[in-house]
């Protein structure tokens, strides 16, 4: 079990977006890149400008853009830390809304049909679902009828199976002759 003294070593967490807490008056902890941290029994919480990969930690926060470099306060309860182990095959991707997709960890999970993959791997699909979604020239030399139900297609097989997307591309381009 995680706690104040074990939070931050190699762990994954998803932190809900929160006000700053009400008997908040100076931070437990702040970090050298100047993250306010303030402990209670049933967890942590953190104001900070960057979440993500913080560390050897990957600490999202939920519905929130991390790209943007704005301070929200984020909490998350201990037993909702998970070991972040970047070779195992410990994250999956999901849909949080209309193609706005994420990552969690397998503890995370409510389905048994997720498939698993090893931070790097689910970096790399993800990185492919932001180009699927930002423009059509992945699909240039594909046959189609219907632009979105194709793009639909190759996320979902990207989501859904352990396939690369060249594979995927292959077996379209194979079944589409």
């Amino acid at each position: 079990m995680y706690n104040r003294f074990n939070f931050f070593k190699n762990t994954f967490a998803v932190f809900k977006k929160t006000d700053q807490p009400k008997d908040y008056s100076k931070p437990h902890f702040i970090s050298k890149h100047g993250s306010c941290y303030f402990f209670t029994n049933e967890g942590v919480f953190r104001y900070s400008n960057h979440w993500g990969r913080v560390g050897n930690c990957r600490w999202r926060l939920e519905y929130i853009d991390h790209k943007q470099q704005t301070n929200y306060w984020g909490f998350c309860v201990w037993n909702q830390f998970y070991s972040n182990e970047d070779a195992q095959p410990l994250y999956f991707i999901e849909e949080v809304s209309p193609n706005q997709y994420t990552y969690n960890h397998k503890s995370n999970s409510n389905t048994q049909s997720a498939v698993y993959r090893s931070a790097s791997e689910t970096a790399k699909i993800l990185k492919k679902i932001n180009e699927i979604n930002q423009n059509d020239a992945w699909a240039k030399h594909l046959s189609y009828n219907n632009y979105q139900d194709l793009k639909a297609y190759f996320i979902n097989q990207l989501i859904t199976t352990p396939k690369s997307f060249m594979k995927i591309k292959q077996e379209y381009i194979q079944a589409n002759k």
